[in-house]
């Protein structure tokens, strides 16, 4: 029991329960939620982080990875990335109920209609199947939208909204600019209906009161789990060490008959815990795949050299791993004009604060990124602006028209400069002056590198090989080239209508080879994993269309690393739709089915 939550230690769990969710994270709290609801059935979900429910958790600007002491998050790195300087990048996600959506940048973005009109080629879903799951767990605050595509402050438990207006002086100027280059400003990101390409005003998974809405928050709060005790059990601070499975041999039937599992906290031996009806893996594109290969399911030569009997020959567990990396490209802009006017003049987080607690207002809503920029780069012309389109390249729900790149204008702190002439002549400084940062965060969308999720040992407690395999493919190199260009001209047109931004740190806009190098030695992930255990067919999948893994009876998966490919977009509302989905696909048609409102 933590602060009155009702989690239940390893020894008083159950010996059998109808279903077992393993991973309390994004997608599996809506899981924990969505089944226990059926009070004929018995709910256990096990989590490997802890519960972690402070104040501060909860507020938007101290409550992601990179503003808090890191006790949600869990931390690793990957294998040296050859085509990146042979860095080991940083590889990072939740480790608390809720998972990254208690860390991330709170962000709700579904991606166009194309997105999964893509994924036809993989099963049955489109844009049209999944609509109805994304619109069941959203409770959207801006009546203004289009209500036929979203539900309203009646809706469902993961409440989202955008700001009602742009806190940063330089967030106009992104948007004409981005206008002047041909790039139209979208109102609502979420909308099937939107042009497949736009400087996006974005949305936050933020609640009424001005907390974050982590899945945590919205569909295990407190009351809920305590009202349901009697059929759900949350055990937290737990270690899966592997699935249990039956069946003789790697070509013989084989069935999930639950899982082991043990305290990360104590040296205890670890328990059975057996599943009625299903195992539903929810944790993540890294744990889904380590768990599936410390169990025997994957790849048969690799199981072999761990000396892990293979119950399932699967290659595509932990293959196809994709992210979305990033290159910054940074600037200097007043302080009054990025979030160094808190470092530098902390008398204003005094009235921050004061506007948060008694009006839900101002920067502690973290609107550290308000706006998004997602381009077609075959669009751009020689100088970098969208001349010409048609009214096919502008068809959101065309595959071909998914955007390849995104500029996320991101405002950071203070940045002490040593003198050049380049800030000389910008400020008229002498020897050192302090300024705001901006950075334009360059994003590839579509990178055709894969990487993999392996075994280092047969230690469930030990991370993976993690090898994202990051610019393997001249494709890559040659986007995020494009990506960087692109930001240094959206930088030259906000100058050009007078708003004093100055460069920092980006290579020669005019060398293909300062520019790769820049992008080798800068690049860094958006943690925005996917795909290692992808639907498809069993020669390149892992689960089939109903999530059930291929050849394995009584085990599923819902989470990212479903994903036949990597969304062109942030992925968290995506992930809560699959699981939205799951769910309707394990309780069957005697369920409510979710209907557009």
């Amino acid at each position: 029991m933590f602060a009155g939550y009702p989690s239940v230690d390893i020894a008083d769990l159950l010996d059998t329960y109808d279903y077992v969710v393993v991973g309390g994270g994004t997608a599996g709290c809506v899981l924990a939620n969505r089944l226990s609801r059926d009070v004929g059935a018995s709910v256990l979900l096990l989590e490997r982080g802890g519960i972690q429910d402070s104040w501060i958790s909860r507020v938007p600007l101290f409550s992601s990875h990179f503003a808090s002491d890191g006790s949600r998050s869990w931390v690793t790195k990957s294998i040296a990335q050859g085509h990146a300087d042979n860095r080991e990048m940083e590889i990072i996600g939740g480790n608390c109920l809720g998972g990254s959506s208690r860390i991330n940048a709170m962000l709700y973005t579904r991606g166009l209609p194309a997105e999964f009109n893509a994924w036809t080629k993989s099963g049955s879903w489109d844009y049209r199947s999944m609509e109805p799951h994304f619109v069941k767990s959203e409770s959207n605050l801006d009546r203004k939208l289009d209500s036929e595509k979203h539900s309203g402050t009646t809706g469902g438990e993961w409440v989202h909204r955008s700001h009602n207006h742009l806190h940063w002086v330089h967030s106009e100027h992104i948007i004409k600019a981005t206008s002047s280059m041909g790039i139209p400003y979208v109102e609502d990101p979420n909308s099937p209906f939107q042009p497949a390409h736009g400087c996006a005003k974005l949305h936050y998974s933020i609640d009424r009161r001005g907390q974050r809405c982590s899945t945590f928050a919205a569909f295990l709060p407190r009351q809920l789990a305590l009202s349901r005790t009697h059929r759900l059990h949350i055990c937290t601070n737990t270690l899966v060490c592997r699935i249990e499975l039956s069946g003789g041999s790697e070509a013989g039937a084989v069935k999930s008959e639950g899982v082991w599992v043990k305290s990360r906290n104590d040296s205890t031996p670890p328990i059975l815990i057996r599943a009625r009806r299903e195992v539903i893996m929810c944790a993540g594109p890294i744990g889904t795949p380590h768990l599936l290969l410390l169990s025997g399911i994957g790849p048969r030569d690799h199981l072999k050299d761990h000396g892990i009997a293979v119950k399932k020959d699967l290659p595509g567990v932990g293959s196809h791993l994709q992210d979305h990396l990033t290159v910054p490209v940074q600037f200097c802009v007043p302080v009054s004009d990025s979030l160094a006017k808190i470092q530098l003049r902390p008398w204003i987080i005094l009235k921050e604060l004061f506007l948060y607690l008694f009006f839900g207002l101002g920067l502690l809503l973290s609107p550290v990124l308000e706006l998004s920029v997602f381009i077609q780069s075959r669009l751009l012309d020689k100088e970098f602006n969208v001349s010409s389109y048609s009214e096919h390249d502008m068809d959101s729900s065309n595959p071909e028209n998914r955007p390849d790149i995104e500029i996320m204008p991101v405002r950071s702190g203070d940045i002490t400069y040593a003198h050049t002439d380049t800030v000389q002549i910008a400020w008229g400084e002498v020897n050192k002056h302090r300024q705001g940062g901006l950075c334009f965060f360059t994003v590839m969308l579509r990178p055709t590198s894969m990487g993999t999720i392996r075994l280092n040992s047969n230690d469930p407690a030990l991370p993976p090989a993690i090898d994202p395999n990051y610019l393997s493919t001249s494709h890559d190199i040659s986007a995020h080239r494009k990506a960087v260009r692109f930001a240094l001209r959206l930088k030259d047109r906000m100058v050009a209508q007078g708003y004093p931004v100055v460069t920092y740190s980006a290579p020669d806009f005019d060398s293909d080879q300062e520019i790769d190098a820049y992008v080798r030695s800068k690049c860094q992930s958006t943690y925005h994993y996917s795909s290692t255990c992808r639907m498809g067919p069993e020669h390149a999948g892992v689960v089939d269309e109903d999530l059930k893994v291929h050849g394995v009876e009584g085990l599923r998966i819902a989470d990212s690393s479903v994903f036949p490919e990597i969304l062109s977009t942030h992925i968290a509302a995506a992930t809560v739709a699959v699981a939205e989905k799951c769910s309707a696909l394990l309780q069957g048609p005697a369920a409510p089915e979710p209907s557009i409102v």
